[in-house]
């Protein structure tokens, strides 16, 4: 298979885990990968990456791609310089925020970051202000920037696809993995020019996603949106989606491909893991980035009902964060803490190496994931979470795509708001605990498991493609 995608090792990014994961499920079946990649090729990789590489099966080959800043964007990056001469300045040109649903290669221009995101039924035009011209011209970039990301890997995905094996055409299949969504763009064209089938992922909703960032919030976006989406589904002989709500959702759209779109969610692994090491103190973690709308100013205030009323110390209560935590809501997260009285309860920290992040989260009494916003989407920390033999607190919207997987298990799902609701499974944990009860984990029967997914998948490319179905198909856990 020829898999066209932002995100794969070396890459660290949560995205990429997807792929790295169900290469070795296509070994299996006896189908072997390249990858087109956004990388430089020239840029060696660190430690962190390396291991990421060193964990692939044997045979996957990666090709890295990287696109020059579109000529609009290359101008304006010109002025801003010529402007910051001429007022004496130092400070960097502003920079578009990565869209979630459907972010680029970091685009050339970016946009004053916001730190809040817009509602889709309140987006509007706005262009009797500077900011909605803006953002038209920060959305219209941001798919330009794509779009020449694509130009760049289509001569690419040709030698590729044409070198084959010995010179023999070898690849069955062109798939894409998105977000970034306008990879699956790449895709599409490169499966024209090929006449290969078009195997489409979506690992987020595209033109159906609930909100998006305040910089390209307009409906230039929907319309651009919509238009490449349904290109591409049109195109593929098979789409994707990563939760069951998301299924549903493209579904109703493209009434006509129903029977062409599946849902294959990320799944938990197997691997081993780490032993808690547990002491009386009850801690409550998240390891991952703060993304745009996950606001966990609702855990802290619970957090203080609950220190307060059982008169805690932060020698037996805590609240610990890893990852990219810059801000929340634009504010820090320590001035979060600071706010709601509890900073001597609070401990943050940078990202860390795989293996000391696996044992951060083992060592946890409860697992927070957070979905902000978005309904049907799970975050993919999630199935990393119910893993562990620790309580999940998932501070998900009732009837959302986390809510419906966890549904009928020991998770806790509680609206990202409610801090009555948060402290009340706080206090029930914490007393719990406190008798000496423990958690075990929350993924124990196969419909968490990505061994299950996988063979969703293949199967299913199988079906379609009539290659992928040899060997061993993946067991269940």
């Amino acid at each position: 298979m020829l898999l066209i995608s932002h995100h794969f090792p070396p890459d660290t990014a949560i995205g990429a885990r997807r792929w790295e994961k169900l290469a070795h499920y296509a070994a299996e079946r006896g189908l072997g990968l390249d990858v087109i990649t956004h990388r430089d090729s020239a840029t060696p990789p660190n430690d962190a990456e390396r291991a990421r590489l060193d964990r692939l099966p044997p045979g996957v080959r990666i090709f890295g791609v990287v696109a020059p800043p579109v000529a609009l964007a290359r101008a304006e990056q010109f002025a801003w310089r010529q402007l910051k001469r001429m007022r004496g300045r130092a400070t960097p040109a502003p920079s578009v925020p990565s869209n979630t649903a459907s972010a680029t290669a970091p685009a050339a221009s970016q946009a004053p970051a916001a730190a809040r995101s817009i509602p889709f039924e309140e987006i509007r035009w706005g262009l009797t202000s500077p900011r909605g011209w803006m953002r038209c011209y920060w959305t219209w970039l941001d798919i330009a920037q794509a779009r020449a990301w694509g130009d760049q890997v289509l001569p690419v995905a040709d030698v590729v696809v044409r070198a084959g094996m010995g010179g023999k055409r070898a690849h069955v299949a062109v798939v894409t993995s998105g977000p970034p969504h306008m990879d699956h763009d790449a895709g599409r064209r490169v499966a024209e020019r090929t006449r290969l089938p078009f195997v489409m992922d979506m690992r987020d909703p595209w033109s159906i996603v609930e909100r998006l960032p305040e910089a390209l919030a307009t409906p230039l976006w929907s319309i651009l949106a919509r238009r490449y989406e349904r290109q591409a589904v049109e195109r593929a002989a098979l789409v994707i989606a990563n939760t069951e709500l998301s299924c549903r959702n493209l579904q109703a759209v493209y009434p006509h491909r129903r029977g062409d779109i599946i849902t294959v969610m990320n799944g938990a692994d197997d691997e081993p893991l780490p032993s808690p090491r547990r002491g009386e103190r009850f801690v409550v973690a998240h390891a991952g980035t703060v993304y745009l709308d996950r606001d966990p100013r609702a855990l802290f205030q619970a957090a203080a009902m609950v220190i307060r009323k059982l008169g805690l110390t932060p020698a037996q209560f805590g609240l610990e964060f890893i990852g990219e935590l810059e801000a929340v809501g634009g504010f820090p997260i320590r001035d979060v803490a600071n706010q709601e009285g509890i900073a001597e309860y609070v401990v943050t920290g940078p990202s860390r190496p795989y293996a000391e992040a696996m044992q951060f989260m083992a060592d946890a009494a409860i697992l927070v994931t957070m979905s902000g916003n978005n309904i049907t989407a799970i975050p993919a920390k999630t199935f990393e979470c119910i893993r562990f033999d620790s309580w999940v607190l998932a501070l998900s919207a009732p009837g959302s795509a986390t809510e419906l997987l966890l549904r009928g298990t020991e998770a806790d799902v509680v609206a990202p708001t409610d801090a009555v609701g948060i402290a009340e499974v706080l206090e029930r944990r914490y007393r719990m605990f406190s008798a000496g009860t423990y958690p075990v984990r929350v993924a124990q029967d196969a419909r968490f498991s990505r061994t299950g997914q996988a063979r969703i998948l293949f199967d299913a490319l199988a079906a379609r493609l009539g290659h992928g179905g040899g060997g061993d198909a993946p067991g269940e856990q």
